[in-house]
């Protein structure tokens, strides 16, 4: 399901603010979950946005040791999120797919994030001087 990603050495896990590109631009909704991409349209036709999460590997933590088990994000595609603003911070679901055979082997867990080439322009260098912020929100390092 995506344990935890990582871009320029920060650490990004659930419960936290991430930085990502909506439609208007830069946003940093809180990590509130998981949304399955099998059911992506519910998402979207009650207000849900797209959103392209930048990253440059993401951990899966296995269902059988609970270790992480790290990949890296292929160059040119970012993690899919799904924005919901209301009352409050907005928040934001990272998007899943059902795992391969070969990732479920090697991931041991059933759900992947799902990676696709980006909707908006890429974020650029000056964006990610935010990034020290969010450190002290407690992102820093995990293991």
């Amino acid at each position: 399901m995506c344990a935890t990603f990582e871009i320029q050495g920060r650490v990004f896990r659930p419960g936290r603010e991430v930085l990502a590109r909506a439609k208007e631009g830069v946003v940093r909704p809180v990590w509130a979950g998981f949304a399955r991409s099998e059911i992506l349209g519910w998402w979207e036709r009650r207000g849900g946005e797209l959103l392209d999460i930048p990253a440059e590997r993401f951990a899966e933590r296995s269902d059988q040791t609970r270790r992480l088990v790290w990949d890296d994000v292929p160059g040119g595609l970012v993690l899919r999120g799904v924005m919901k603003r209301g009352e409050g911070s907005p928040l934001v679901r990272i998007v899943t797919r059902a795992a391969t055979e070969a990732e479920v082997m090697r991931f041991q867990h059933t759900r992947m994030p799902l990676l696709e080439r980006p909707l908006y322009e890429p974020l650029d260098s000056g964006d990610f001087g935010d990034l020290g912020d969010l450190e002290d929100q407690g992102q820093g390092l995990l293991f």
